[in-house]
């Protein structure tokens, strides 16, 4: 099972209080979804999260996936072909 969550100064997010900023936040995990929808067979089988960090410098964290998954996900969200 993956989860995702969002990140800001140090406190994590799975549902937003604003309602605006939750659904551009829902709407975020959607798009994220489908841009990871071509590995979804490998996704199934991990128990990892999907932090998106919302800081000064926003980036994506991936925590609990295998090294190989973890690699394959940056991979597809980079939009680079994943060679084994």
């Amino acid at each position: 099972m993956v989860q995702v969550s969002y990140s800001y100064k140090n406190r994590e997010f799975y549902q937003l209080e604003d309602s605006i900023m939750n659904q551009i936040a829902e709407s975020g995990k959607r798009m994220l979804f489908a841009l990871l929808e071509p590995i979804h067979d490998v996704l199934i089988t991990e128990n990892g999260k999907i932090k998106i960090c919302l800081d000064e410098r926003p980036n994506i964290e991936l925590v609990g996936f295998s090294a190989p998954v973890k690699h394959q996900i940056e991979c597809t969200l980079r939009g680079e072909e994943y060679e084994n």
